[in-house]
């Protein structure tokens, strides 16, 4: 589908809104849904690249919300600078990368980052600058090629943070990696006119959704909506192995 025929748009804003409401609700999950959805009518690296802004843009949006946030840039420069770089180099690869190859990354990123929000993985981490490169390095490959940072959430979830503290780190990681994301995309033929103006409007759309989630967190059952959105991530994530490896 082009991204320049209506029905294509229309469902790119419909995917972005939805996939933003449901981290306005629940506070995670708009790479891994809008992953989930985009790639059924779009090619994954061209999925992934409408992401890259949004993804930035959301992101800031949440950091600069908490209180306190500057110290926590302090405290994780380190993984955030490591994000940056690596998601860099990497995401340079994604036009050589078959679909075939994309939908494997993209699933087994949405089977990891199902996973550890579901069993609630726990791993002996610290906030050292060793632990911070590992986890900033793992989330730039992964991210580089699915935009879904699943370590990132692993390592964050881990450190058994303060609520606040919690989600200024993982905003500020996935900040980075959007901005890995797009720099490094900005360096191929996959970013050019068209995507970063559809892009734009993409972003527009997740601002629109997540202010939406914010009103229906409000109004719902947000632990049981959360496990099933989960257990459909992964779910999917296991799909989109399993077709592209038989």
């Amino acid at each position: 589908m082009s991204l320049t025929d209506p029905t294509t748009l229309a469902l790119i804003a419909v995917s972005l809104v939805l996939a933003a409401s449901i981290k306005g609700a629940l506070g995670i999950g708009f790479p891994a849904v809008a992953m989930t959805l985009l790639p059924l009518f779009l090619p994954p690296a061209v999925a992934i690249t409408l992401l890259a802004l949004p993804i930035v843009v959301t992101n800031i949006q949440q950091v600069v919300t908490v209180p306190g946030w500057p110290a926590v840039l302090r405290r994780f420069w380190p993984a955030g600078v490591t994000i940056v770089v690596v998601t860099f180099f990497v995401s340079q690869f994604m036009a050589l990368a078959s679909a075939t190859v994309m939908e494997i990354i993209v699933g087994v990123s949405l089977i990891l980052f199902a996973v550890a929000a579901l069993f609630n993985i726990r791993l002996p981490v610290t906030d050292s600058v060793a632990w911070q490169v590992t986890a900033g390095a793992l989330s730039g490959v992964i991210g580089g090629l699915s935009a879904v940072k699943s370590p990132v959430m692993i390592y964050t979830a881990a450190l058994e943070l303060p609520r606040d503290t919690f989600v200024a780190t993982a905003g500020f990681m996935f900040f980075c990696g959007g901005l890995g994301l797009l720099s490094g995309l900005a360096t191929t033929p996959l970013l050019d006119t068209v995507t970063f103006v559809v892009s734009v409007g993409a972003t527009v759309a997740a601002i629109a959704g997540f202010s939406l989630g914010a009103v229906v967190r409000k109004r719902l059952s947000v632990a049981t909506f959360r496990t099933v959105l989960l257990w459909t991530m992964l779910v999917l994530g296991v799909r989109a192995v399993v077709i592209n490896l038989v």
